[in-house]
């Protein structure tokens, strides 16, 4: 039996050069698939009372918490497509989509355990990825504005700093390593934590002591542009040929398409 103490699983970084959004299709979730649904905020904004019928009391009061208006919508739209999409893959209805809670917060179908699913938004665009394994994701908006460079020693290693420091786009290299992290401890279950500057980020593949991610499987992470400003990373348990297995779907901004979008069947 192998010592875990001195296990290094393998972590590959890579980027996917282009990605196709495609509209949505009713098919199943394959064992080594990986579908990833994205939101454009604006095309929803119209749909908020329609969505808000498909959440929960509880969620309802949860979004009026939000000071800003935005945030309100944000939320009622997004939690309201992350439950068709998992209605879409699970056969609930809609209104039976009822998330649970690990201990470090996130969240889980505890009536589905196979499902796996990770949602990340910034500014107008949000991303939802499911598969049958463990997946986390994280996309980020390349604000013009943000001063990142007082961030570097505290969330980066020396060999990522002095990588971002090089770059010919230092904004670009700087957030490919933040979501990459990113991605990888939502997947983790671990969220930012001192471990946080320890994570690998650069492309090729790295050794990574057990006792840092607790965990031991092989893991894979790849970068993607999502759109004009917007890049994003997704970390799954290591799969083989991923560029076949990792599917950008649209997510339709009408009703009757959504609940369509909620009858997929699986095997």
């Amino acid at each position: 039996m192998r010592n875990m103490r001195t296990f290094k699983p393998v972590i590959e970084y890579s980027t996917i050069k282009d990605i196709k959004l495609i509209p949505c299709k009713l098919a199943p979730l394959d064992t080594d698939e990986i579908i990833i649904y994205t939101i454009y905020l604006p095309d929803f904004i119209e749909l908020k009372s329609d969505l808000s019928q498909f959440l929960t009391s509880k969620e309802l009061k949860k979004a009026q918490r939000f000071f800003k208006e935005i945030d309100r919508s944000r939320f009622i739209i997004y939690r309201s497509i992350l439950k068709f999409v998992l209605a879409a893959h699970t056969k609930l209805n809609v209104k039976n989509i009822y998330l649970d809670y690990q201990f470090n917060k996130k969240p889980y179908l505890a009536s589905h355990p196979w499902l796996f699913f990770n949602l990340s938004h910034s500014e107008d665009f949000a991303a939802i990825a499911v598969s049958r394994k463990n997946v986390g994701l994280d996309i980020e908006y390349m604000s013009k504005d943000f001063n990142f460079t007082s961030l570097l020693p505290d969330v980066f290693d020396d060999n990522q700093v002095l990588q971002i420091q090089n770059a010919a786009d230092k904004k670009h290299a700087f957030y490919t390593s933040w979501t990459r992290k990113e991605a990888f401890v939502k997947a983790l279950g671990k969220g930012i934590d001192e471990d946080f500057k320890q994570i690998p980020s650069l492309d090729g593949q790295h050794k990574i002591d057990f006792s840092l991610i607790k965990n031991s499987k092989n893991w894979q992470v790849n970068s993607f542009n999502l759109a004009d400003s917007y890049l994003g990373a997704v970390a799954f348990e290591n799969l083989s040929a991923i560029s076949r297995n990792l599917v950008f779907y649209i997510i339709p901004n009408k009703i009757d398409k959504l609940l369509e979008m909620a009858q997929i069947k699986n095997n």
